[in-house]
């Protein structure tokens, strides 16, 4: 109906009389054709009945499966099977470029490196660095401190090796512990190519909503049917992936596990405060509930990883070392 306005209106005021004028019947044919010739459904119709087009689809359909198939592969540590096709260069391209623009958003905020601040926290991060399972040491790693406070709390790893962490967070983390769940968060992402996973799945996702564009013409209601049913809980999985990934590492790095669900226990309370709280499905973050009980439910996994590391080897001195400063 919307489309059958749209057509009157820019014909102009005059087109709604031919309907009534017997010596225009013609052109209030010519109009109606017109609407059913731009009618979405009609030209899908026409398409999906057409057997031409339906050989052409159900081959298109049947490489983009083998196509998918043989571009599964495990993520580390979680062993979850994700399909990625982008190679980790343009990762590292799309990576440089938004370091740039990072920088120059916060240019002038960035705490030095020599910073006791920066050097505590690329201590940490270092630390959990050395237990990947994976060698990231080609990579140009570079830890930045930005120093806002009005900022919300966050933190991010980039692919290419660059590691922000916003001084608001620190609070939140409290001491190394906290500091350490956060990182190893972030280097997860990393870890798994949560970036080039995103990259991969575009194409999909644009090819979708053309599909159903065409059956719909609804744009809008296709977004966000699209990224409901399909972005945000893929989404969410992956930062769900991460949490895991992360809590592993931090303990074979010889963190305490523990401090992972006290973190959220900490950062559901500041969420509560800043009320920006909303609904999981939503979000394309897990719920901070749901978050908690993760950590809790993985931790005698993360535990056991720890114990296997001989963390207490040395654990005397090395909470002795590390201190438990609040930020």
């Amino acid at each position: 109906m919307f489309q059958f306005k749209n057509l009157f209106k820019l014909r102009g005021q005059s087109s709604l009389f031919t309907k009534f004028t017997p010596r225009n019947n013609q052109l209030a044919v010519r109009c109606h054709s017109t609407y059913r010739r731009f009618n979405n459904r009609t030209v899908a119709s026409h398409f999906i009945y057409d057997p031409n087009f339906r050989k052409y689809a159900g081959g298109f359909l049947v490489l983009s499966g083998i196509f998918y198939v043989a571009n599964l592969e495990p993520a580390p540590v979680s062993g979850r099977r994700r399909f990625i096709w982008i190679s980790e260069g343009l990762e590292k391209k799309v990576g440089d470029y938004t370091y740039k623009q990072v920088l120059a958003e916060n240019r002038g905020k960035i705490l030095p490196s020599h910073h006791p601040i920066s050097q505590k926290v690329t201590g940490i991060f270092k630390k959990i660095l050395d237990v990947s399972p994976v060698d990231e040491s080609h990579l140009d790693w570079k830890v930045h401190i930005v120093n806002d406070p009005n900022a919300p709390p966050n933190a991010f790893v980039l692919p290419g090796g660059k590691v922000f962490v916003f001084s608001s967070i620190l609070g939140i983390c409290a001491n190394d512990d906290g500091i350490a769940t956060v990182l190893s968060h972030e280097f997860a992402h990393q870890l798994a190519r949560h970036t080039g996973e995103n990259l991969s799945k575009t194409p999909i996702y644009a090819i979708l909503g053309l599909i159903m564009y065409s059956l719909t013409g609804a744009d809008m209601f296709n977004s966000l049917l699209i990224n409901a049913v399909f972005k945000m809980p893929a989404s969410r999985e992956m930062e769900s992936e991460a949490d895991y990934i992360g809590l592993m590492l931090m303990s074979e790095a010889c963190f305490d596990p523990k401090e992972a669900s006290r973190l959220w226990e900490r950062m559901s309370k500041w969420e509560k405060r800043s009320g920006i709280s909303q609904p999981e499905f939503l979000s394309t973050h897990p719920g901070t509930e749901r978050r908690i009980s993760n950590m809790q439910k993985w931790l005698p996994e993360a535990e056991e990883k720890r114990e296997r590391s001989h963390c207490n080897d040395f654990i005397s001195f090395y909470d002795f070392g590390r201190g438990r400063e609040i930020f």
